[in-house]
């Protein structure tokens, strides 16, 4: 190994600088000594960045284009100013319309606002007012201003995109730094999960009104309290009535809908009251559990098939079972009921407890040997580590893919904006097929075939996520109960 330069120490300062900006490492004063800083990396953040094009495709669905080149900014500069942020997207709305017009700064600002107000950005800690007498400064930002947008001068802004100017240089805000709230996306991503839930249930109506109530629950509720508060039956309707985009089925059988997603055994909504028609909650403990189950049912009959899968489920139920009981119940020959058990047991998704009962201090001592499911602690974690590991290896493999066919991959891309650019300019199609034969039906079968594979693995890659979505927030939630 080199020996350490100063060359080194200043990469280091540097890489420090660049994650710190990029909110990935936070630094705080050693609790043994007040002048030396310790730095930690932020393990959710840094994984949140293989999350960066949900957040992208989540906010141009839910306000626009310039939200979501607004967040993508953002994303890319860690921490700025709100000025910051308007002008660089301004200029880039600029690139992409040619310079046939320039992007109104003042339509960005209240884009701008919309994030702010919504939770999606929020501020970053700045020094505190004793910053100055200590060696590692301490940063704070008060509850209020956490999503308060100050005033912006916009005039200087609009003045410097008509000068075509590449640098905002200094400004009225330079000194309120925003970041991206990755709390609050997670719990956009969780809402998703949860509707696609009671789609995939009942129907898209279904959907549709789950997700108009996880928006009433979310405007008087703390999203990260295990249980929401109750909304009245009246509450509800009256919403589903004012809301503009509510399909006419839903108008018309809102009653049912309602009555079907509680009444469910998925426990999406529970009824805890009947006053003003009927009071409603959301048990994100008990709904997170459910869907824990349903992941894990399917990824142990994934690796294990279905005999594999009954005794797994009774055995969850019936919370403790010893062996002759598991293969009784379940109508599995006692054979491969052992071995299913005991490959369940040994992948760690079953755990058996010893009972010994001693019938006197002389006789031997009989013991029972049960059977049981530790959800939380074991299958759970044991699930969320799989999944982490599938995760990477899926990526690990499309970059191999990408990188090794990568001079290939060029060659087709260049083919193919050529062979496009001349269909527009109107060239005979004989003449565009002769030039499409410059690559060989080998070559196209690779390509082909490569685009297949990355296709999966980006699908993989999706699942995978929303699969580690739902465990975390199991665990999350199952810890606070």
């Amino acid at each position: 190994m080199p020996p350490f330069t100063l060359g080194h120490f200043s990469q280091v300062k540097k890489a420090l600088a660049v994650m710190i900006q990029h909110n990935l490492v936070k630094f705080e004063a050693s609790e043994r000594n007040n002048n030396i800083a310790e730095y930690s990396i932020i393990h959710h953040n840094v994984y949140c960045l293989l999350r960066y094009p949900k957040y992208l495709y989540m906010i141009k669905r839910i306000y626009g284009t310039s939200e979501e080149i607004l967040l993508e900014i953002l994303l890319n500069l860690g921490q700025a100013s709100a000025s910051n942020v308007i002008f660089q997207s301004a200029n880039r709305l600029k690139e992409a319309n040619d310079d046939s017009e320039i992007s109104d700064p003042s339509a960005l600002h209240q884009s701008f606002l919309k994030l702010a107000q919504d939770n999606f950005i929020i501020r970053c800690p700045k020094l505190a007012d004793n910053a100055s007498m200590q060696k590692v400064p301490t940063l704070v930002v008060e509850e209020k201003e956490k999503f308060t947008v100050p005033h912006l001068e916009i005039g200087p802004i609009a003045k410097l995109l008509k000068e075509n100017a590449t640098q905002l240089g200094e400004h009225s805000d330079s000194e309120v730094i925003w970041r991206v709230n990755h709390e609050r996306f997670d719990v956009e991503l969780r809402n998703v999960i949860l509707v696609n839930a009671a789609a995939r249930r009942v129907d898209s109506t279904a959907g549709e009104l789950y997700h108009l109530i996880l928006k009433l629950w979310r405007e008087c509720s703390n999203p990260d309290s295990p249980t929401t508060n109750a909304l009245s039956f009246n509450v509800i309707k009256d919403a589903v009535r004012k809301n503009e985009g509510s399909s006419p089925v839903l108008l018309e059988h809102f009653e049912q809908y309602l009555r079907v997603l509680y009444e469910d055994t998925s426990s999406l909504i529970t009824k805890v009251g009947d006053a003003g028609g009927g009071q409603f909650i959301l048990n994100y403990s008990i709904v997170f559990e459910n869907l824990a189950c349903a992941t894990l049912d399917s990824i142990v009959l994934e690796r294990f098939g279905s005999k594999a899968l009954r005794l797994f489920r009774l055995t969850r139920i019936q919370k403790f079972m010893e062996q002759d009981q598991m293969q009784n119940i379940a109508m599995i020959p006692a054979k491969e009921a052992k071995m299913f058990t005991y490959k369940l047991l040994e992948h760690n998704f079953l755990q058996i407890k010893e009972l010994k009962k001693g019938t006197s201090n002389f006789a031997p001592v009989k013991s029972f040997i049960l059977f049981h499911v530790d959800l939380p602690q074991q299958v759970a974690r044991t699930a969320l580590e799989a999944s982490y590991k599938g995760l990477f290896n899926a990526m690990v493999r499309q970059m191999h893919d990408l990188t090794d066919n990568k001079r290939l991959l060029d060659k087709h891309a260049r083919l193919e904006t050529l062979l496009e650019s001349l269909r527009g300019e109107g060239l005979p199609e004989d003449e565009l097929a002769y030039l499409s034969d410059s690559m060989t039906a080998a070559e196209k079968s690779l390509v082909a075939r490569i685009h297949s594979m990355n296709d999966h693995l980006t699908l993989g890659q999706t699942q995978a996520d929303d699969t580690i979505l739902i465990l975390e927030s199991y665990l999350k939630f199952s810890s606070m109960t």
